[in-house]
């Protein structure tokens, strides 16, 4: 869980507490600092940061700065050694909730969960209302793998108008592993990528999902290089994502090579089959089958969609068949069963445009669906 962690709302500077005028021991370093961060160098911060900070005398300087060098600390993805510095500016006196914050962020990032905790409910006490802390200690008990709890937690923050995709992408992996659809998980993340294009976990659990539930490898090829496009440091997750994206290619090219279409065509032939007796579970794994060893194969995905449809998984209906129409924007059908996934979730503006396609293409079945919706939304 520590790619929903780790960009979430992000670490925040304490107010100056201390401003030197550059006479005093260690300012010098310190203003150098300010103007390599200005200049986006980490590295040359954190060295000068560390250099003024062995030669601070004012207690107010020292909190400050341990703080900031704590925040560049955890930028660079060094969450251990980011927390022994906010430990020492709380040391020191600081009690800012500021910086209690930013303690608790690393120490969840670190994985120093009851550390973490602690602070947690320090800060709790202080701001009983304050939706972040609910945040926080939703991903707390979401790393410790109490769902329940992170559940109510992350909820709690979201009903208190915090609507952070970081929170939402919780939501949606806290569901996937009690159960819910992987299909339907993914449509949904994916969605949330409209509305906060920028942020980039959500395409690592969108890669992860797709790789480790639905084996979709041009899903994963697609999300890790829009995620490695975003990426600008060089971190683990970033190592990480590079190597899944070799493998993964690596892997595309040999299926290319030993792609067995008379078996593929077997694996649709039987789950029509079970799609035809209402065995709809046993035809959805086998179109996935079919779809794991050809990913080129529309009507796989088709009726992928079909068999989650007559299970009322709406949104892993219109993900399948949304796939369907990236490989042949033409099926109508296809554009049909997308159109009435949409309208089955009463999400009626969605619907509505994909019938209004399915006109232009002179689908009779258009015309009908556009009188549901119609209907639809004047009740």
């Amino acid at each position: 869980m520590k790619s929903i962690l780790h960009a979430f709302i992000g670490l925040t500077t304490l107010l100056l507490l201390f401003v030197g005028c550059g006479n005093e021991a260690g300012d010098r370093e310190y203003q150098k600092a300010q103007k390599a961060l200005q200049e986006r160098d980490l590295i040359q911060a954190r060295s000068l940061l560390e250099k003024s900070l062995r030669e601070t005398v004012s207690i107010e300087a020292k909190i400050q700065r341990s703080n900031q060098l704590g925040l560049i600390l955890w930028q660079l993805n060094e969450p251990q050694t980011a927390t022994q510095h906010f430990q020492k500016a709380i040391e020191l006196g600081g009690s800012s909730a500021t910086l209690l914050f930013n303690q608790a962020v690393s120490l969840l990032d670190a994985g120093q969960l009851e550390e973490a905790n602690l602070v947690l409910q320090n800060l709790q006490n202080q701001n009983p209302e304050n939706p972040t802390i609910h945040a926080l200690l939703g991903l707390y008990h979401l790393q410790k793998g109490t769902l329940i709890e992170a559940l109510q937690y992350i909820e709690t923050a979201q009903n208190k108008n915090l609507n952070h995709p970081a929170l939402f992408s919780a939501h949606a992996l806290i569901r996937l592993q009690n159960g819910e659809d992987p299909a339907s998980i993914r449509a949904q993340l994916d969605q949330r990528t409209k509305l906060d294009p920028a942020y980039a976990p959500l395409y690592f659990n969108l890669a992860m999902i797709s790789k480790n539930y639905l084996n979709d490898l041009e899903a994963v090829q697609n999300y890790v290089t829009i995620y490695l496009a975003s990426s600008t440091q060089e971190t683990p997750r970033q190592i990480l994502a590079q190597t899944m994206l070799d493998e993964i290619t690596l892997q595309l090219t040999q299926t290319e090579q030993t792609l067995n279409p008379a078996q593929v065509r077997s694996l649709i032939q039987k789950g029509t089959e079970k799609l035809g007796s209402n065995a709809y579970t046993e035809a959805i794994d086998l179109f996935r089958q079919a779809i794991k060893q050809d990913p080129h194969q529309r009507d796989a995905y088709y009726n992928l969609g079909l068999a989650h449809y007559y299970l009322n998984n709406f949104t892993a209906t219109a993900a399948a068949c949304q796939k369907s129409l990236d490989l042949d924007i033409t099926f109508t059908n296809a554009r049909y069963m997308l159109a009435l996934a949409h309208y089955r979730a009463n999400q009626l503006d969605q619907a509505e445009a994909e019938a209004q396609r399915l006109s232009a293409q002179q689908d009779a079945r258009a015309a009908a669906l556009l009188s549901h919706i119609k209907t639809a939304r004047q009740r």
